[in-house]
């Protein structure tokens, strides 16, 4: 009955990562998330175009099999180690948190295309807030990560947490609010330190 109930878990992680891993390669097919290194495309060769698109491809569709492994089992592994639950319960929770990131991005694909903003101006997010108020690139990044599907999930996870360990409700939201910071902190960081600026 164990064995079937641990093969029956990864069947889901293989459909969500066929679902990030198709969801990335439609985002690169319409360019999205090249916005900083397009400004030197004119500058390119036809060869150095073409170039430029087969790796932007592959390494969106390279990262889109990292992320969805990275949100899927990180998250388990870290709240195994603090809510004393059993680690395959921990895991379906994420596979239903993961489903609700994956639909963010998704939803994202017609948003970019019909009304061209950048991730950072996410009309459900409050980075398009923070540009009202500031021009700090990193502290608009920052919030650009606090969108309404991060808080569904912090919500939808406190609750099955809640009724999965003897750890107290104040306890289990505060963690779960740092955590998650702290992850927006690193995709901030990530945002901001531009690749062009790099190679």
């Amino acid at each position: 009955g164990k064995e079937e109930e641990v093969v029956g878990l990864w069947k889901p992680v293989v459909w969500l990562t066929l679902a990030s891993i198709i969801i990335a390669g439609i985002s690169a097919f319409f360019g999205i998330g090249s916005e900083y290194v397009s400004r030197s495309l004119p500058d390119l060769t036809r060869s150095g175009y073409e170039a430029y698109q087969t790796f932007f491809a592959v390494g969106q569709v390279t990262w889109g099999l990292i992320w969805i492994l990275l949100a899927i089992f990180i998250p388990s592994l870290f709240f195994w180690t603090i809510l004393e639950v059993d680690y395959r319960k921990l895991l379906f929770v994420q596979l239903i948190i993961t489903m609700i990131f994956l639909i963010e991005k998704l939803v994202f694909i017609p948003v970019h295309l019909f009304l061209g903003i950048s991730a950072e101006s996410n009309i459900f997010s409050l980075g398009i807030i923070a540009q009202t108020f500031t021009s700090i690139e990193l502290i608009i990044f920052f919030l650009a990560n606090i969108t309404l599907f991060k808080v569904w999930a912090i919500i939808l996870t406190y609750k099955y947490y809640r009724h999965l360990s003897e750890r107290s409700p104040r306890f289990i939201i505060w963690t779960l609010i740092g955590f998650y910071l702290f992850v927006a902190v690193i995709s901030s960081l990530l945002s901001y330190i531009k690749f062009e600026n790099i190679i």
